[in-house]
């Protein structure tokens, strides 16, 4: 960015953007009805034994009942990812 002519205030900015509070609320909220159904459905991912569907009902109620923990449940948006790729492959 630098090479396009951003200043310092861009490329290195005092204070790092996170996007901490928007994946919460997204994994809390949003992600909660498409985990739902990718459990009562089925996913490609259980199929294929890259997701273990019992691992993640117990987070799922877990983020669900408000012990959100963003290094660890974080990741749940990889889940989402690969679901809804996988999906939109087969």
């Amino acid at each position: 960015m630098h090479a396009l002519g951003l200043n310092d205030d861009v490329t290195h900015p005092v204070e790092r953007e996170s996007f901490a509070e928007v994946v919460q609320h997204t994994l809390t909220t949003h992600a909660q009805p498409l985990f739902t159904r990718m459990l009562r459905e089925g996913s490609a991912l259980f199929d294929t034994d890259l997701v273990d569907p019992d691992a993640l009902r117990q987070a799922v109620l877990y983020v669900r009942d408000g012990h959100y923990h963003e290094h660890n449940d974080a990741q749940l948006l990889e889940v989402i990812d690969f679901h809804l790729a996988a999906a939109a492959f087969l």
